[in-house]
Protein backbone atom coordinates (compact mmCIF):
# COMPACT_ATOMS: atom_id res chain seq x y z
CA UNK A 1 0.00 0.00 0.00
CA UNK A 2 1.41 3.36 -1.02
CA UNK A 3 1.21 6.42 1.11
CA UNK A 4 0.19 9.84 0.11
CA UNK A 5 3.70 10.86 -0.86
CA UNK A 6 4.24 7.80 -2.98
CA UNK A 7 1.45 8.44 -5.49
CA UNK A 8 3.52 11.01 -7.42
CA UNK A 9 1.18 13.94 -6.96
CA UNK A 10 2.28 15.42 -3.70
CA UNK A 11 5.74 16.66 -4.67
CA UNK A 12 4.81 18.92 -7.61
CA UNK A 13 2.11 21.01 -6.01
CA UNK A 14 2.21 24.67 -7.09
CA UNK A 15 4.99 24.31 -9.66
CA UNK A 16 2.71 25.38 -12.49
CA UNK A 17 1.69 28.54 -10.65
CA UNK A 18 5.29 29.47 -9.94
CA UNK A 19 6.31 28.78 -13.56
CA UNK A 20 3.43 30.91 -14.80
CA UNK A 21 4.37 33.74 -12.43
CA UNK A 22 7.92 33.71 -13.79
CA UNK A 23 7.08 33.43 -17.50
CA UNK A 24 3.96 35.66 -17.67
CA UNK A 25 5.77 39.03 -17.27
CA UNK A 26 8.11 38.16 -20.15
CA UNK A 27 5.18 37.13 -22.36
CA UNK A 28 3.30 40.31 -21.44
CA UNK A 29 6.38 42.41 -22.22
CA UNK A 30 6.73 40.90 -25.70
CA UNK A 31 3.01 41.34 -26.44
CA UNK A 32 3.19 45.01 -25.42
CA UNK A 33 6.36 45.42 -27.49
CA UNK A 34 4.55 44.10 -30.57
CA UNK A 35 1.57 46.40 -29.91
CA UNK A 36 3.85 49.41 -29.42
CA UNK A 37 5.77 48.66 -32.62
CA UNK A 38 2.50 48.36 -34.54
CA UNK A 39 1.29 51.69 -33.14
CA UNK A 40 4.54 53.37 -34.14
CA UNK A 41 4.38 51.91 -37.65
CA UNK A 42 0.75 52.95 -38.02
CA UNK A 43 1.58 56.50 -36.87
CA UNK A 44 4.30 56.72 -39.52
CA UNK A 45 1.91 55.47 -42.18
CA UNK A 46 -0.84 57.90 -41.15
CA UNK A 47 1.60 60.84 -41.06
CA UNK A 48 2.82 60.00 -44.56
CA UNK A 49 -0.71 59.72 -45.89
CA UNK A 50 -1.72 63.03 -44.27
CA UNK A 51 1.32 64.72 -45.81
CA UNK A 52 0.39 63.27 -49.21
CA UNK A 53 -3.18 64.51 -48.88
CA UNK A 54 -1.90 67.98 -48.00
CA UNK A 55 0.60 68.02 -50.85
CA UNK A 56 -2.05 66.94 -53.34
CA UNK A 57 -4.39 69.71 -52.22
CA UNK A 58 -1.66 72.35 -52.16
CA UNK A 59 -0.10 71.47 -55.50
CA UNK A 60 -3.38 71.59 -57.42
CA UNK A 61 -3.88 74.44 -59.85
CA UNK A 62 -4.73 77.53 -57.75
CA UNK A 63 -4.19 75.49 -54.56
CA UNK A 64 -3.14 77.43 -51.47
CA UNK A 65 -1.15 76.69 -48.35
CA UNK A 66 -4.42 76.82 -46.40
CA UNK A 67 -5.83 74.10 -48.68
CA UNK A 68 -2.79 71.92 -48.03
CA UNK A 69 -2.93 72.38 -44.26
CA UNK A 70 -6.70 71.81 -44.18
CA UNK A 71 -6.47 68.59 -46.20
CA UNK A 72 -3.74 67.13 -43.98
CA UNK A 73 -5.54 68.18 -40.80
CA UNK A 74 -8.85 66.79 -42.08
CA UNK A 75 -7.18 63.41 -42.67
CA UNK A 76 -5.65 63.37 -39.19
CA UNK A 77 -8.94 64.38 -37.56
CA UNK A 78 -10.44 61.06 -38.67
CA UNK A 79 -8.41 59.29 -35.99
CA UNK A 80 -9.88 61.33 -33.10
CA UNK A 81 -6.59 61.38 -31.19
CA UNK A 82 -5.99 57.62 -31.27
CA UNK A 83 -2.61 58.17 -32.94
CA UNK A 84 -1.40 60.64 -30.36
CA UNK A 85 -0.80 64.35 -30.88
CA UNK A 86 -0.62 65.32 -34.58
CA UNK A 87 0.49 68.66 -36.01
CA UNK A 88 0.89 70.01 -39.53
CA UNK A 89 3.58 72.57 -40.35
CA UNK A 90 2.87 75.44 -42.68
CA UNK A 91 3.65 74.15 -46.20
CA UNK A 92 6.80 75.43 -47.86
CA UNK A 93 6.50 76.58 -51.45
CA UNK A 94 9.57 76.78 -53.63
CA UNK A 95 8.24 78.74 -56.58
CA UNK A 96 11.63 78.84 -58.28
CA UNK A 97 11.65 75.05 -58.61
CA UNK A 98 7.86 74.69 -58.62
CA UNK A 99 7.51 72.34 -55.62
CA UNK A 100 5.54 72.29 -52.37
CA UNK A 101 6.64 70.48 -49.21
CA UNK A 102 4.14 69.42 -46.55
CA UNK A 103 5.42 68.21 -43.17
CA UNK A 104 3.35 66.29 -40.61
CA UNK A 105 4.43 65.45 -37.06
CA UNK A 106 2.79 62.90 -34.77
CA UNK A 107 3.75 62.20 -31.18
CA UNK A 108 2.40 58.64 -30.88
CA UNK A 109 0.85 57.17 -27.75
CA UNK A 110 3.43 55.10 -25.86
CA UNK A 111 2.48 52.37 -23.43
CA UNK A 112 5.62 52.59 -21.30
CA UNK A 113 5.91 55.99 -19.64
CA UNK A 114 8.87 58.26 -20.25
CA UNK A 115 9.36 57.61 -23.96
CA UNK A 116 9.14 60.73 -26.08
CA UNK A 117 9.39 60.22 -29.81
CA UNK A 118 8.00 62.25 -32.69
CA UNK A 119 7.22 60.74 -36.07
CA UNK A 120 7.87 63.20 -38.91
CA UNK A 121 6.94 62.67 -42.54
CA UNK A 122 7.54 65.07 -45.43
CA UNK A 123 6.09 64.95 -48.91
CA UNK A 124 7.45 67.06 -51.73
CA UNK A 125 5.37 67.41 -54.89
CA UNK A 126 5.48 69.53 -58.05
CA UNK A 127 3.04 72.44 -58.21
CA UNK A 128 0.62 72.30 -61.10
CA UNK A 129 0.71 75.32 -63.35
CA UNK A 130 -0.83 76.35 -66.60
CA UNK A 131 1.57 76.29 -69.53
CA UNK A 132 0.06 77.68 -72.74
Amino acid sequence: MRGRRGDGRGTDRGVLSISFAIVFPAILFFVLLVVQTAMLWYSESAALTAAREGANAGRAYNGTDADATAAATRFLDRFHGMLGTPSVDRPQRDTANGVITVTVHIQPVFLPPGLDLTVTQRVRAPIERFVP
